[in-house]
């Protein structure tokens, strides 16, 4: 939830406020690939509608090409609007439209940042009295507790939205239920004591999915709110936006229709649907679903700094608060990272964009204030990101008249994106075990005495089992499943050498790829010479980022 929410994607004041001018009229809206019609306003011969025929060819072309069932699309031009969807929101026959919900992933986190920066700016809470300055630990004491006592004391509404507090990803920590109950962004918040913070406050950039529950589970605790209601109420109302929801069932019981997520079994050669994810304790780090219409009008507001925020809020929202890690490169200047935006340069325009996913969906958002520009692109698999940015820059650069020649081959990028990914799995025991002898040692205890449940206060319980060994005849493996883990994995132990394992990690998000997370595990083999614990080193490859150590206490 990006990046991205992928696995390694309230309120009780009326405000007065001008409403974006921005509705949806149904009859404006001919879904033929050239008969768009634009929300407001009229088309200019110096823009027009860009969604025509043979651009929608080009868009199926891709969706072939990258096995993605379908997108929908919204272009911001001004005062005008056009949507369209191509290919299926579900297969086999129903087609993607604009008006098709989706996962939004990690775009939800700048809804929640403006939401936030609206009530700082209020002046109606005590609470945020210091603004952005203020500790989080002042807000939520007893639940705001940090393996660091200096960074739980100090650690502000600043840090955790510009993703500076210390703390890395730990998504494989979050879960969906606690003792039999739907887990609620209250218990992802008091799981932080368990977590390890992987460097000081302030150091380092970590983008961390679980600082942007804290931050929902603030706004709920000061406004006494359910977050979807703060959003409601502050921005998707105002602006119309009534086809926006904050949990899967109102979005199913919605009269638009939500696409199904997919992914593609290159082995099968065809599409393998996956659930839904209910993503209640993920809340306002990436629970958002919607259209591209719904996101168009807020996105709209952003371009011309329109009602219902205040001038002060967007001012908040276009401010870069950090250098966020990378080169200039693509077309890119150095990139900085303000309320869930990463602004730059593209060719000498600023822009602010943010994606999203989750575990089969995809989110692209791109939008020029300068231009008065905007691109949404939403679809349906985990990797259908590179679909999205290639029509998404293709609309972006016909539009600021980019020569050919300084394009970015995005298909080449994503491919060679995913040749890196490749090379890293292929290479997994001479990464995380550059010095094993060969062959190994063989291990303390067999594969059958290793069996059993161990826990880690952090990430929960993983409980072994013994499986054959896909590629090794007669070798056991070793392996265990979390599907109370809110982006549900398994675990598959492969013996390296003595007590050392490699662990590989299969996910949905997986699905039809060749790469598969990978970390080191060690059993630990106590006095009694029976198994004590696992140590497992916690990192991320698709997202680089060390996240520390677990220890795993054997318990049954």
């Amino acid at each position: 939830m990006g990046r991205q929410l992928r696995f390694f994607p309230a309120f009780g004041l009326v405000a007065a406020v001008a409403i974006a001018g921005v509705q949806v009229n149904a009859a404006a809206y001919v879904h033929a690939h050239n008969e768009q019609k634009p929300i407001s306003g009229h088309v200019s011969a110096a823009s027009g509608n860009p969604l025509t025929a043979e651009f929608g060819e080009f868009v199926r072309e891709q969706l072939e090409k990258w096995k993605v069932p379908g997108i929908s699309l919204a272009v911001i031009d001004g005062d005008d609007v056009y949507a369209e969807g191509y290919g299926y929101a579900t297969l086999p026959d129903i087609p993607a439209t604009p008006e098709t919900l989706w996962y939004g992933g990690s775009t939800t986190k700048a809804h929640v940042a403006a939401a936030l920066s609206a009530l700082i700016h209020f002046r109606n809470y005590s609470a945020f009295s210091q603004g952005w300055s203020t500790p989080i630990s002042s807000i939520i004491r007893d639940d705001f507790v940090l393996q660091d006592e200096w960074a739980t004391n100090h650690i502000t509404l600043d840090d955790a939205v510009s993703h500076r507090t210390g703390m890395a990803r730990h998504d494989v920590s979050s879960v969906k239920e606690i003792d039999g109950r739907p887990a609620t962004p209250r218990d992802i918040v008091r799981n932080l004591r368990n977590l390890p913070l992987t460097a000081e406050p302030r150091v380092e950039i970590l983008y961390c999915n679980l600082m942007y529950v804290t931050l929902s589970y603030v706004i709920e605790t000061v406004t006494g709110r359910w977050l979807g209601d703060v959003l409601k109420e502050l921005i998707w109302e105002p602006l119309g936006m009534r086809s926006t929801h904050f949990d899967l069932q109102s979005a199913l019981d919605a009269p638009e229709h939500m696409a199904s997520g997919y992914a593609w079994i290159l082995e099968k050669e065809e599409y393998e649907e996956i659930p839904f994810m209910t993503l209640t304790e993920v809340s306002g780090a990436g629970s958002v679903i919607s259209n591209v219409l719904d996101y168009a009008k807020w996105i709209k507001s952003l371009i011309h700094q329109s009602g219902p925020l205040s001038a002060a809020v967007h001012k908040d929202i276009r401010a870069p608060r950090v250098f966020w890690p990378g080169e200039p490169q693509n077309g890119y200047d150095l990139e900085l990272y303000g309320l869930g935006w990463v602004r730059t340069l593209h060719h000498g325009h600023v822009v602010y964009t943010h994606s999203g996913g989750v575990h089969a969906y995809g989110a692209e958002v791109y939008w020029f204030p300068e231009a008065k520009y905007g691109v949404v692109v939403l679809g349906n698999t985990a990797k259908c990101h590179v679909v999205e940015a290639i029509v998404g820059w293709k609309l972006i650069d016909d539009k600021l008249g980019i020569p050919d020649k300084d394009r970015v081959d995005f298909a080449a990028k994503f491919k060679k994106g995913d040749e890196q990914l490749d090379w890293l799995y292929e290479n997994a025991l001479d990464i995380l075990y550059p010095e094993r002898p060969d062959p190994g040692l063989p291990p303390t205890l067999p594969t059958s005495e290793l069996v059993g449940t161990y826990y880690n206060p952090g990430y929960g319980n993983i409980t072994l089992r013994e499986e054959a060994h896909p590629d090794k005849p007669g070798e056991k493996i070793l392996t265990a499943d979390r599907p109370d883990s809110t982006w549900e994995y398994s675990m598959h132990f492969h013996h390296v050498s003595g007590d050392r394992w490699i662990v590989y990690i299969s996910a949905p998000v997986f699905l039809g790829r060749k790469f598969k997370e990978f970390v080191a595990g060690e059993f630990k083999i106590g006095a009694d010479g029976k198994p004590s614990a696992i140590e497992i080193i916690w990192e991320n490859r698709s997202d680089p980022m060390f996240e520390g150590k677990a220890h795993y206490k054997r318990i049954a």
